[in-house]
């Protein structure tokens, strides 16, 4: 094994102290991304980059996930000299308030009354399409599971009758061909689909003009944390408060 050091980025929604020092050991200078600059995590590192995200109150890490991809994003343009997607960053701010005031109001009538739904993202929309079906869990009560449009196709297609919701994140680049096609087939199918995109339609979910794909899809989360408060509401649930979760879960 070389005795180079590789860079091991740490975020410390996922990954425990010791995957860390096990890490270290091995000769990976580690990096956190935290908020709580004083955490066990933020000790055990060599470097800790603050996503300053201010105090946390609710259960759901909201504000955390996506200041965390902003912070990655902006290591990324750093470190790859990426001048475009530097200013989308710059631009973020103005965005994410824009992209929380945009009318999510049809999808509720549909999800509301739902046992289960489907998440479907692709390049940079595939960690958002699963950190959607993760709150929609977390804050709804609802399961949800998210998946990759093709990975989507071999196995949980199955799942889909009649009236079946799913909720599709569409990325702003080349991903998306693949995306609309598949939107196609659902509707052929007689699913439920929603699809979050700048252009005006039928089943569509309003979303900010595109500029940059990575950041498109940061905005794209934002708009889904806002129709998830109301959508828990409608389904009886406090979104700040849910059953059987606390702020901090402790494993071993």
């Amino acid at each position: 094994m070389s005795t180079k050091k590789v860079l091991a980025v740490v975020e410390d929604l996922f990954f425990t102290v010791k995957i860390n020092e096990s890490a270290k050991r091995a000769g990976a200078l580690t990096v956190a991304l935290v908020n709580a600059t004083d955490s066990p995590l933020a000790e055990s590192c060599d470097i800790v980059l603050p996503i300053c995200a201010g105090e946390e109150i609710s259960v759901a890490a909201t504000k955390s996930f996506v200041a965390t991809l902003a912070a990655i994003l902006r290591v990324t343009a750093a470190w790859s000299g990426n001048d475009e997607l530097a200013r989308a960053i710059k631009r973020l701010p103005e965005r994410l308030d824009a992209a929380a005031s945009l009318d999510w109001s049809s999808w509720y009538g549909t999800v509301a009354q739902a046992k289960s739904l489907i998440t479907i993202g692709r390049g940079p929309t595939l960690s958002i399409a699963r950190e959607a079906a993760l709150k929609l869990k977390e804050t709804c009560n609802l399961h949800a599971e998210g998946y990759s449009g093709a990975e989507f196709l071999h196995g949980p297609v199955a799942l889909v009758a009649a009236g079946y919701p799913v909720l599709m994140f569409m990325p702003t680049d080349a991903a998306a061909d693949a995306l609309i096609a598949l939107a196609g087939d659902l509707k052929r199918k007689h699913a439920a689909i929603f699809t979050i995109e700048a252009s005006a339609g039928e089943g569509r979910l309003p979303a900010l003009l595109p500029e940059q794909p990575e950041t498109d899809a940061i905005c794209a989360i934002q708009s889904f944390y806002a129709a998830a408060v109301q959508l828990a509401k409608l389904r009886g649930v406090d979104a700040d408060r849910p059953r059987h979760l606390q702020k901090v879960t402790r494993t071993r």
